[in-house]
């Protein structure tokens, strides 16, 4: 079966917001496809180092706690332990079962 247009791996970033009313929504976004499962993972990390340099310049205490983790799908950036953004590596080619 030959892959989507555009790249078989996409990375996709899941990240909590606030609405205009103040209530949390999540969004969504893409940041790339990509042919090679190891180059969107590299895209996923470098995004999620750059959003957690991000929050820990932002961060209005010291106290908190802001870090990376690495999941079997991808990067989760927490804040005192909420996942406050996910990067996640989704393989867009159907699966085929064997004959």
């Amino acid at each position: 079966m030959n892959p989507p247009d555009g790249g078989t791996f996409a990375v996709l970033n899941f990240a909590l917001t606030r609405a205009e009313d103040g209530r949390p929504t999540q969004r969504t976004a893409t940041c790339g496809t990509f042919l090679d499962v190891e180059q969107a993972f590299d895209v996923a990390r470098e995004e999620a180092e750059r959003e957690l340099a991000r929050r820990r310049a932002a961060s209005p205490q010291p106290a908190t706690i802001i870090e990376l983790l690495d999941t079997e799908w991808g990067y989760d950036v927490r804040q005192n332990f909420l996942v406050v953004s996910r990067y996640w590596v989704h393989d867009r080619a159907p699966s085929e079962l064997g004959a």
